[in-house]
């Protein structure tokens, strides 16, 4: 039995250690196929994927909506407009003297007594026709009463848009915070056998590589756009009316991997903050100096009234009560069912002058 035993143990042994080396072969083996695609998987799917979505992230960041939109609509006008015209009238035509018209003009007399600069008075009958030319300008200057009286609107708007200076550039930067620094480390990670000698070699050396540090790809991460954006734009250096001017609350994009982050972003992690304790501080900044958060923590859509709310059938909470006398409440009549003009919010803001 004990023999039995013994040969069990050793067999089992031997099984074991042979079973061990097989094992070990094949990981040796996997390690080595892996250490030769390794490059492969980095330079093939890792670096295009992730440089793909960050250069999309760029490139939208970036774009301009350049877009025409037609306008043809009937509008019905109301109240006085004041013209000023300057007419210019050039023209032959006879007049009529209202009245006897003398004239003293100097003449010389040739006769039996010869006269020089001799005084001579005329006079000019009434209800005499003369033959005149008139070049002179007409000024006009009065104020246009209109009352219901329909015009029709047609023209082409042109709006120009660039997303980065509107609130979508927040989320897009946040987007490619989360994708800028790992483009910058693969893009400084060895692509094969030679360079990872190298790298190997400065990392034994104590010279540590810089990782997060620029590449030719971040350098320029979009290669343009297809078509233009703003070309023979003339308003592009107007200024706007100050009320429409935005005011900057100091929320700053959350970014991505913190210990990535703060390297590229040191100036919201010093004194130990982060960048949401930034922008606590700021939403406490921005609520003491009276904005409304609406205007800042994107819940504006929800608070204003929009042509989805009146397809719903809602009314705005500013709206005029109903009237039950077939008057509007300025006390006007409305036309009738099938005439009535429904106003339209075309969204357009005149710049001001320079």
């Amino acid at each position: 039995m004990r023999r039995f035993m013994g040969g069990l143990g050793r067999g089992f042994w031997r099984f074991m250690v042979i079973f061990s080396f097989i094992v070990n072969i094949i990981l040796v083996v996997v390690l080595l196929g892996l250490v030769l695609l390794i490059f492969d998987i980095k330079n093939n799917i890792a670096t295009p994927l992730v440089n793909g979505l960050h250069s999309s992230f760029v490139g939208l960041r970036d774009s301009t909506i350049d877009w025409t939109i037609p306008v043809d609509q009937e509008a019905t006008l109301n109240g006085a407009i004041p013209v000023t015209l300057n007419i210019p009238l050039q023209q032959n035509t006879l007049v009529r003297l209202t009245e006897d018209v003398p004239i003293t003009v100097l003449a010389d007399i040739t006769g039996p007594i010869i006269l020089n600069n001799a005084t001579v008075s005329l006079s000019l009958p009434r209800d005499l026709i003369l033959p005149v030319a008139l070049d002179l300008n007409v000024p006009v200057q009065q104020d246009l009463q209109l009352n219901n009286q329909p015009m029709g609107v047609t023209m082409d708007v042109r709006a120009v848009i660039p997303l980065n200076q509107t609130q979508l550039a927040d989320p897009v930067n946040n987007l490619e915070l989360l994708f800028n620094p790992l483009t910058r480390v693969l893009g400084n990670l060895p692509s094969d056998f030679n360079q990872a000698g190298q790298f190997a070699g400065n990392i034994f050396s104590g010279n540590l590589p810089n990782l997060l540090a620029d590449t030719p790809y971040t350098l320029n991460p979009w290669p343009g756009f297809s078509q233009t954006a703003g070309l023979n734009y003339p308003f592009s250096q107007m200024s706007f009316p100050q009320a429409n001017v935005p005011q900057f609350t100091g929320i700053v994009p959350l970014g991505g991997i913190p210990g990535l982050d703060s390297q590229l972003r040191p100036q919201l992690y010093a004194n130990g903050l982060t960048p949401a304790q930034v922008n606590a501080q700021a939403q406490q900044a921005a609520a003491a100096a009276g904005l409304p958060p609406e205007s800042y923590n994107g819940t504006y859509g929800q608070t204003m009234y929009t042509p989805v709310d009146q397809a719903r059938g809602e009314v705005p909470a500013d709206a005029p009560p109903p009237v039950t006398d077939g008057t509007s409440p300025d006390g006007q009549v409305p036309p009738p069912d099938g005439q009535q003009q429904q106003p339209v919010d075309l969204g357009i803001i005149t710049p001001a002058p320079p």
